[in-house]
């Protein structure tokens, strides 16, 4: 398992406006790039979104302004953002706040393409929601007192959804494998659990992102006094592989 530490204390010794740009995870995803993007006010990131790409947001800490074509939505932690595609966008800190977030970029592939212009989905629709206000799933190798939500749900992306899991020890995530895609693992505030694939042991904590090896078998234990809480970040390879999301997870009416 490869992992890599969001450093959100970066600003700390910047008096200056600034924005600070990290790719995180190389190369590890097909199809996918990671960046943690932290920012100091006054200041603005711009993003052409070029072809074939489309971007995703998660905030992590902090505040901000999220401007599209001209309108303003108010940008707050744990908020997710799917940008309609090859639309540019906007984001604004103002003087004395900051604003960390992962951008998460969707490379598309010719299938992607075909696919975006054939399904019922308007792809230049913006989709912006906090976390705490998307629905809750119900899966077989998870706990009855274990917290899941389906925060991009599979569609909105070509082969790939987000969502996240919580619960207190004891408890566990039950072993699985799912080879028709790459997962990555993002620990939330005050995370703590211990995560296995084919043998090997990683402990995920806060702000850690953890790349899970395709096609091993893994799962999730938290002991007692601790927590698990971590976003999970699915990268189907194929369109035909995204048809495991509605077979796996039930999601609850709101």
């Amino acid at each position: 398992m490869i992992k890599e530490i969001l450093q959100l204390d970066r600003l700390d010794r910047v008096t200056e406006s600034k924005t600070i740009k990290s790719p995180v995870l190389s190369s590890e995803v097909r199809d996918a790039e990671f960046e943690f993007i932290s920012i100091k006010g006054p200041d603005l990131f711009k993003n052409d979104n070029k072809k074939g790409i489309i971007d995703v947001i998660l905030t992590i800490k902090g505040k901000g302004e999220f401007i599209y074509r001209n309108k303003k939505y108010p940008l707050l932690s744990n908020t997710i953002i799917r940008v309609p595609l090859d639309t540019p966008y906007e984001i604004s800190v103002n003087k004395g706040d900051e604003l960390h977030f992962i951008l998460i970029r969707r490379l598309l592939d010719e299938d992607d393409l075909k696919v975006i212009e054939n399904r019922k989905i308007d792809y230049s629709e913006l989709y912006f929601k906090a976390v705490s206000e998307c629905p809750t799933y119900r899966e077989d190798i998870k706990s009855n007192k274990t917290i899941n939500r389906m925060i991009l749900p599979e569609g909105l992306v070509p082969r790939f959804a987000l969502g996240s899991v919580e619960t207190e020890g004891p408890d566990e995530v039950g072993e699985h494998e799912h080879p028709m895609l790459d997962q990555v693992f993002l620990g939330l505030e005050g995370c703590r659990c211990y995560c296995y694939a084919d043998g090997e042991e990683e402990i995920l904590t806060e702000n850690m992102m953890l790349h899970i090896p395709l096609c091993s078998k893994h799962y999730v234990k938290v002991k007692e006094g601790d927590k698990l809480a971590y976003i999970w970040m699915d990268f189907f390879l194929t369109i035909e592989g995204e048809k495991y999301m509605g077979k796996q997870h039930h999601v609850e009416e709101e």
